[in-house]
């Protein structure tokens, strides 16, 4: 697939402001290190130990139990505008993406009212398809949520694609979904929003870095598409993968964006994976 970022005017947009946003920001936003108050504690307990049907792996309470046991760590560090409480395995500590993460934080600016508090259940389970023929649930996919317009509950639960899925809810928390849509229309603008936004970050001021990074990024969905639609049965928005997966190319044809058909082996280009964004693009 051929694309010029000039020749996308959704796109250009998009990379020209959350590249200004970030390159004015990143160089005041310095991690410092902090201890969790009381209540961060609270919300770590409370959020780590409560039930939820988009966690069924309860991948946070297994991740909360290793902190309680000792077996992983609470690192917590903080900037002017956001606060980060990383609850991680001695392993991980050392590729924690602080300066992603402050980047997007810089792209995102401060937050009206609260600050950003942003809680990590680094879980090292990935993502993965479920067996052929049968349907990914939130299980298979999901790894953080937050609550509408609330930007100090921003919690995520695995380590893969940590990242995207902050800005995906970074995107909820900071009120953008439209009222009037359907859920799986909010979570699939949502979804596509976050991919290109996370690109536009990573591309650090290079539109030709963002275009390379897009194209591999299109070919990831077009590829996980065919999987999903042949392989799995999703087909439409009462399907529950559709609303972060299908749903995007619905998004993106809005925008005048074309993705290119599935690769010759779409199998072996997404090798199992549920993630949304394709490992070439961040980890």
């Amino acid at each position: 697939m051929s694309l010029r970022l000039h020749a996308h005017p959704f796109l250009k947009t998009v990379y020209e402001q959350v590249t200004l946003g970030a390159q004015q920001q990143t160089k005041k936003l310095i991690w410092v290190d902090d201890q969790p108050t009381q209540e961060d504690l609270d919300h770590i307990l409370r959020e780590g130990s409560s039930d939820s049907e988009f966690d069924s792996n309860n991948l946070r309470k297994e991740v909360l139990r290793d902190l309680q046991a000792n077996r992983a760590k609470l690192v917590t560090k903080n900037s002017k505008i956001a606060k980060v409480l990383a609850i991680v395995y001695p392993d991980q500590e050392a590729r924690i993406p602080w300066d992603t993460f402050a980047k997007v934080f810089a792209a995102f600016g401060p937050s009206h009212g609260k600050p950003w508090r942003f809680v990590w259940f680094a879980n090292k389970r990935p993502r993965e398809l479920p067996a052929p023929m049968e349907k990914p649930v939130a299980g298979h996919m999901n790894g953080g949520y937050t609550y509408p317009c609330d930007p100090s509950a921003v919690v995520v639960y695995r380590e893969e694609e940590v990242a995207r899925v902050l800005v995906h809810e970074l995107l909820h928390a900071a009120c953008t979904d439209a009222k009037g849509d359907m859920i799986e229309l909010v979570e699939a603008k949502t979804e596509t929003w976050a991919e290109i936004f996370l690109i536009a970050v990573l591309s650090a001021g290079k539109p030709r870095l963002f275009t390379q990074l897009w194209k591999t990024q299109a070919q990831w969905i077009a590829d996980q598409e065919y999987l999903l639609m042949n392989e799995h049965g999703v087909q439409a928005p009462t399907d529950y993968a559709w609303r972060y997966t299908l749903g995007r190319r619905f998004v993106l044809k809005g925008f005048g964006i074309d993705l290119p058909g599935p690769s010759a082996d779409p199998r072996a280009n997404i090798a199992g994976s549920m993630r949304f964004t394709s490992p070439a693009i961040c980890e």
